[in-house]
């Protein structure tokens, strides 16, 4: 990355009010998750279940509402990101690529997924029907979310989708191998610190990271989760209410989104 870049400003993230109920809106993220004024301090993490040997996990360090550090690596086994993200004292936020809701309908279908494949139609082929799924995407992904809501009931949750959500922030067709330096100066961009994942998974991870931010901010309001289901069909929610941010309402292309970045 060059020397002398300008980043954005920090973002701010702040805590939510345990005593907020009321019903998800079509497009709005559920009112719980929404910013509060009292400035956060603690660690939110991001999960990208890569199976043995390729589990990426990422922290990111927020001190008085500001994101100040992030970390990455690269862990053999769920039971190691299991432990990992117990053993975080202060979590405050958890974003996993995975299904963190279940639907009914036709090939397991949801909502969210529909949505994605017709707002995207050049990456849908990275959106799978979940009946399809199998490994550690949907194993691993979920063991996670169960210990962490089992240790944390209240801790706020979001699905992540890094491939996608790459193409909607940058316009461009995920390719780590052949846009690795492209891919970490954004990363560093949109998340206002600098980030230097070893690989992939671990880049998977840090761009989760970007949505439990932008989620606990309240700047991504769209959540996937809260599009409504057909008659014949329902979500399942294992374990309990998770979000599924969306940066709606930006430009594809890393330049408008960018511009839209530094407004926090």
């Amino acid at each position: 990355m060059e020397s002398g870049r300008e980043r954005p400003s920090p973002l701010k993230l702040h805590s939510r009010s345990p005593d907020e109920v009321s019903d998800m809106g079509a497009t709005d993220i559920e009112p719980r998750y929404r910013r509060e004024t009292t400035p956060m301090t603690g660690t939110v993490a991001g999960y990208d279940p890569g199976g043995d040997g390729k589990h990426g996990l990422a922290r990111a360090t927020v001190r008085d509402g500001s994101v100040v550090s992030v970390t990455t690596e690269t862990l053999g086994t769920v039971e190691d990101v299991v432990a990992s993200v117990l053993a975080i004292k202060d979590l405050s936020g958890v974003g996993i690529d995975t299904l963190t809701c279940w639907g009914t309908g036709s090939s397991g279908w949801r909502p969210a997924d529909r949505w994605l494949r017709g707002r995207y139609p050049a990456v849908k082929k990275s959106i799978v029907a979940p009946n399809s799924l199998y490994g550690a995407m949907s194993v691993s992904g979920m063991a996670l979310l169960v210990e962490v809501r089992t240790a944390f009931p209240d801790i706020y949750v979001t699905e992540t989708h890094p491939k996608v959500l790459w193409y909607a922030l940058r316009g461009q067709p995920y390719n780590y191998a052949e846009q690795t330096s492209v891919m970490h100066e954004c990363l560093g961009d949109w998340l206002a610190v600098d980030a230097s994942p070893q690989n992939e998974h671990e880049w998977d991870s840090a761009i989760s990271i970007l949505a439990v931010v932008h989620g606990l901010h309240g700047s991504w309001q769209h959540d996937l989760h809260a599009r409504p289901t057909k008659r014949d069909e329902r979500l399942v929610r294992p374990c309990g209410r998770t979000a599924y941010v969306w940066p709606e309402g930006r430009s594809v292309g890393s330049s408008s989104y960018q511009r839209s970045r530094r407004g926090y």
